[in-house]
């Protein structure tokens, strides 16, 4: 039994091997892979708190290799993702809200709220691609958001997006992932291009990439990010939006595909 579970011990760490060393040549040539393909289109990445920021990272640098337009990071903390600080945030919203978004009707959560308050104060109008909020009414909400800890930016980065990313990690069952959930698809009904991206973990329990792919939502996700193959998919998947297709990708049994496949 001994010998034949090192043998199985063996063959598994030649097998992460065998995948290391492909990951690492598809991130050789991933920059070349997506170069050009969001030629000037502004793109917002939104972080949660739990990203691996090696992730980020190279998202971030394939998204300067397409060319996109760099429209700022907005890191969500781990407030705002908890159940015990959804009164505060939710005033915040309401108080600060842009005129452009049309709270009526809604849940009072800080997913309905946040994904619409922030979409409109983040977004252009798919349509016309002006922005859909002022300065002013972007400057004021950001700021009162960071200012109770609830987010994080550097001044000065954010414009507003044609297309927005959201980066995660493996997430946590419950309301973080309900809310996650619940916000990236409010924030799509305004913006109209957004991909939710996260670790291959959030294909299980009721986390927040296998709720939404249980749900009939217009944005595209994105699993497993923690190989270059779905980083590159995370681009893709951007620029299928801005086409007006969507997705699913990655390796899990509940993506369509690896990547979105290349019009023809």
């Amino acid at each position: 039994i001994r010998a034949e579970h090192r043998k199985v011990v063996q063959e598994n760490k030649i097998l992460q091997n065998q995948n290391e060393a492909s990951d690492d040549i598809v991130n050789d040539v991933a920059p070349d892979l997506v170069s050009g393909t969001l030629s000037q289109r502004p793109v917002l990445v939104i972080s949660t708190d739990d990203a691996n920021s090696s992730d980020l990272s190279d998202i971030t640098k394939l998204l300067e290799a397409s060319g996109a337009t760099a429209a700022g990071e907005i890191k969500l903390s781990k407030d705002f993702l908890r159940g015990e600080s959804k009164d505060d945030i939710v005033k915040i919203l309401k108080d600060k809200a842009p005129k452009k978004a049309d709270l009526k009707g809604l849940d009072k959560t800080v997913g309905s709220y946040g994904g619409e308050v922030l979409g409109a104060a983040l977004s252009m109008d798919p349509e016309s691609t002006e922005p859909l909020a002022s300065v002013k009414e972007r400057s004021e909400l950001l700021r009162a958001l960071r200012d109770e800890d609830f987010i994080d930016y550097k001044d000065g980065t954010i414009l507003p997006a044609q297309s927005i990313l959201i980066v995660s990690g493996s997430g946590v069952r419950g309301y973080y992932s309900d809310t996650l959930a619940e916000f990236a698809t409010a924030l799509d009904e305004v913006n109209g291009s957004v991909v939710m991206s996260a670790r291959s973990k959030q294909t299980q329990d009721d986390k927040t990439v296998e709720q939404l792919r249980t749900n009939d939502v217009d944005l595209s996700t994105v699993d497993g990010i923690e190989r270059a193959v779905e980083r590159i998919a995370v681009i893709s998947a951007a620029e299928e939006q801005l086409n007006g297709g969507r997705g699913d990708y990655g390796s899990a049994e509940s993506a369509d595909s690896a990547l979105p496949e290349e019009e023809k």
